[in-house]
């Protein structure tokens, strides 16, 4: 069986977009608060990480998500 290929554009509206943010601000909030500094670390690497592969962090992907 072909696994499918990842779609070539991905598209959230505001309240998804919100949301999603939220959750994982909530994330990195509680990990904060307990101290696990080495997963706040992993958890902000793979958020840039994945900015990076959708184009966020490109002249051409908008530094803002648009």
């Amino acid at each position: 069986m072909t696994e499918p290929n990842p779609p070539a554009e991905i598209t959230y509206d505001l309240e998804e977009s919100l949301e999603l943010l939220a959750g994982l601000e909530d994330a990195r909030d509680a990990l904060a608060d307990s101290d696990h500094l080495a997963v706040i670390a992993q958890v902000e690497h793979e958020i840039a990480r994945l900015s990076r592969k959708l184009g966020f962090d490109s002249p051409s992907g908008g530094g803002d998500g648009h």
